[in-house]
């Protein structure tokens, strides 16, 4: 059985990869609140990412975008509002923990079936 080739393990890496992405570009927005004239930037949307994705051999990095804020922005140019960044970065950090538990328990099933 070639477990390399199973979708399910291919797919949750790609969704860590993803996620992983997502968390450093967050964390620089929230790092950089208070810079003069930084916007505000996220990751393409996961289906863009997985369609980036086809045929490479290893694992790309997302596409970092400027993103759009319901707030507009400050006197400085700024438009990262902390408690919207902190919100999606605590989203994505539970996401992050839902597929590694799920990449667990598939590899877990996975060895258990095989024997071992």
């Amino acid at each position: 059985m070639n477990f390399g080739e199973t979708n399910l393990f291919k797919l949750a890496s790609h969704r860590l990869q993803w996620l992983s992405d997502r968390q450093r570009v967050l964390s620089e927005n929230i790092a950089n609140a208070d810079t003069a004239e930084y916007r505000a930037r996220d990751v393409e949307s996961f289906q863009s990412y997985l369609l980036n994705a086809q045929g490479a051999e290893t694992l790309p990095s997302a596409e970092v975008r400027e993103t759009k804020t319901l707030w507009g922005e400050d006197l400085s140019g700024n438009n990262v509002v902390i408690e919207e960044q902190l919100m999606e970065a605590s989203s994505t950090a539970g996401q992050y923990k839902l597929a590694a538990g799920l990449y667990r328990k598939a590899h877990q099933m996975m060895m258990s079936v095989a024997g071992g």
